[in-house]
């Protein structure tokens, strides 16, 4: 079912021409674990070797000592990945000083068209500080099977779009799962979500 809400309309229109098509059809979201429920650290994330921006090889130890805010999409999305990132940039600014503490990354589900420069011309037109990754294709298949992203590909009038899980991870400094925001979260709960685990052990589930 296609998402056509007011503000994903408006936040399609507002978004750079590198993400100006049209490209969910199915979006499926997994709410965040509630407080007070067992440790789910094993349950998301996991070993990559991608390749950033700047064309250098980086693997998940990369952003170790650092947590990470972390989703899946594609550049040519016009309508959720615009507003994913939206919400890791308005998190970034609610943090102020702390942001520095955090690594936003963005993997792509499209390494044939999202090369090293396509993203970082993308990305930066919505935030500079959002770092996007990509990689072989079986690479990426592999991280996002680690994440638990379901994705689903389909070639229309010779525009491929991907169906895909949409939602944000919170990693911790060690690189363990910490929590998942499913799209509809708003910026400033993200933030304050942070700000708690920052104050709490780094063990913490």
């Amino acid at each position: 079912m296609r998402v056509r809400s007011l503000l994903v309309l408006l936040l399609a229109l507002a978004a750079p021409a590198s993400f100006a098509h049209e490209g969910h059809g199915t979006i499926n979201d997994d709410p965040a674990p509630l407080p007070g429920e067992p440790s789910m650290r094993g349950a998301y994330g996991g070993p990559f070797l991608l390749t950033d921006e700047s064309g250098k090889t980086v693997s998940d130890e990369t952003y170790h000592g650092k947590y990470v805010l972390l989703t899946f999409g594609y550049t040519s999305c016009g309508d959720i990945c615009p507003m994913l990132l939206k919400s890791m940039s308005g998190a970034l600014d609610a943090l102020g000083d702390k942001a520095a503490q955090v690594q936003p990354l963005f993997i792509t589900l499209d390494p044939d068209n999202d090369t090293p420069a396509h993203l970082k011309d993308a990305l930066s037109a919505i935030d500079p500080r959002i770092m996007g990754l990509t990689g072989p294709g079986d690479y990426l298949d592999s991280a996002a099977r680690k994440y638990r992203i379901r994705v689903e590909k389909t070639v229309s009038g010779g525009m491929t779009m991907y169906d895909h899980t949409a939602v944000i991870f919170l990693m911790g400094t060690d690189g363990g799962f910490l929590e998942r925001f499913p799209r509809t979260v708003p910026a400033a709960k993200i933030a304050e979500r942070i700000r708690l685990r920052m104050s709490q052990p780094a063990t913490a589930p």
